[in-house]
């Protein structure tokens, strides 16, 4: 191809990463903006970017941005010639558009269908400049022919195959797509680049693609964090009406976070939108858990007058079977998208890796950690207060 036609650019991309991207507004997954007034300075960084970004491990079909440019040739129209011959500059223009591009002449009846014909002019005059000029024009007022050489001057100039524009600057956009490397890796290689090569006065940089996207997302998914925390502390306030249990709890969840990371780690996958929604999704399991062993404390408690060490105790050991059950069945039925059976699994396995890895240390968490902590703060013989 490279051969035949040395100045078309070939891109090799699967069909359905290509649609998703661009569903959700990211074309590729490495995207550099040059935003300058100077196109000329913009194309200039652009090489000098594309020619350093090329060594990168892990970057493929990258695209500077540098579109090359295109030979055109420009019409004049003389408006005195024009108007001698009854013309106007509106029909010099549609005569020389139906003679380039051709205009319709009706349609052919073929069997069931209908073949569409257009009149043009013949391949040796629309490839010529030189006999571009003997085209003929005619007037319909004066019902004439005229040479369009006498009508128009034609100047060769270069231009570019296309101008981008983004909220009203002027915009080149470098582009890649990723290979073996995961995104994260890739973009702190792009961010060195940058640095060694600083941008010229005039010419600001801003990285867009799916990098953009997926910082947003962390952002955005960060807040819901926040929010699913609130929301579990606001829950439990309200069953143990203190604040120490819900503390005590929900400190195992950033200690839970460990395992998930380890096995993301171990197994090679990334931290990304799916894997950071499976740690979300860990705040919830995690609670519950602690939400089971220490309510039956509390009705221990509260029903056998025991104090908080031996209740917690007994609670521990008949709870242990229900809390086992809902773990267990909960990694086991996640093991199936752990292990990326099934058509599309890929895409959610980070989710269930850091759901099986969260939970498979957040139960001896659960089951050691939170009630030590509750009886270092409390004390072994803390008792309910009475209610009159």
């Amino acid at each position: 191809i490279e051969q035949e036609l040395p100045r078309l650019r070939v891109e090799f991309v699967q069909i359905l990463s290509d649609v998703i991207n661009d569903l959700a507004g990211n074309a590729r997954p490495v995207e550099v903006k040059l935003f300058g007034a100077d196109l000329a300075a913009l194309e200039a960084y652009g090489t000098r970017l594309d020619s350093a970004m090329t060594k990168i491990d892990g970057l493929e079909d990258l695209y500077s941005g540098v579109s090359e440019p295109t030979a055109e040739l420009a019409m004049a129209v003389n408006l005195t010639e024009a108007n001698r011959a009854g013309l106007t500059p509106k029909d010099v223009n549609d005569a020389v558009s139906s003679a380039l591009l051709g205009a319709e002449a009706g349609d052919i009846r073929l069997d069931d269908r209908s073949v569409g014909v257009r009149v043009r002019a013949p391949d040796s005059v629309r490839f010529s400049p030189a006999l571009l000029a003997s085209l003929p024009v005619v007037s319909r007022e004066r019902g004439t022919a005229v040479p369009l050489g006498s009508l128009a001057r034609f100047t060769p100039t270069e231009t570019r195959a296309q101008l981008l524009r983004e909220n009203q600057q002027q915009m080149i956009m470098m582009t890649a797509d990723l290979g073996k490397r995961d995104l994260g890796s890739v973009m702190a290689d792009v961010h060195e680049v940058l640095a060694r090569h600083p941008a010229p006065a005039g010419i600001r940089v801003e990285i867009g693609g799916q990098y953009a996207g997926q910082q947003a997302a962390f952002r955005a998914l960060l807040l819901v964090l926040a929010l699913a925390a609130a929301s579990v502390v606001a829950v439990m306030v309200i069953q143990f009406q203190s604040f120490l249990e819900p503390a005590v709890v929900l400190l195992a969840a950033p200690l839970s976070f460990v395992g998930a990371l380890v096995l993301l780690l171990v197994t090679g996958t990334a931290l990304n939108v799916s894997s950071f929604m499976g740690l979300i999704l860990l705040v919830g399991l995690i609670v519950k858990n602690g939400i089971i062993l220490l309510d039956f404390t509390r009705l221990r408690m509260r029903e056998g007058g025991l104090a908080l060490e031996p209740a917690i105790r007994e609670a521990a050991r008949i709870r242990l079977r229900p809390i086992l059950m809902t773990t267990l069945c909960t990694l086991f039925g996640l093991l199936p998208l752990a292990l990326g059976l099934g058509a599309g699994s890929d895409m959610q396995r980070p989710l269930a890796l850091a759901v099986i890895g969260g939970l498979a240390l957040s139960t001896p968490i659960t089951l050691y950690l939170v009630p030590t902590l509750l009886v270092a703060v409390r004390g072994r013989g803390y008792r309910l207060p009475s209610v009159s």
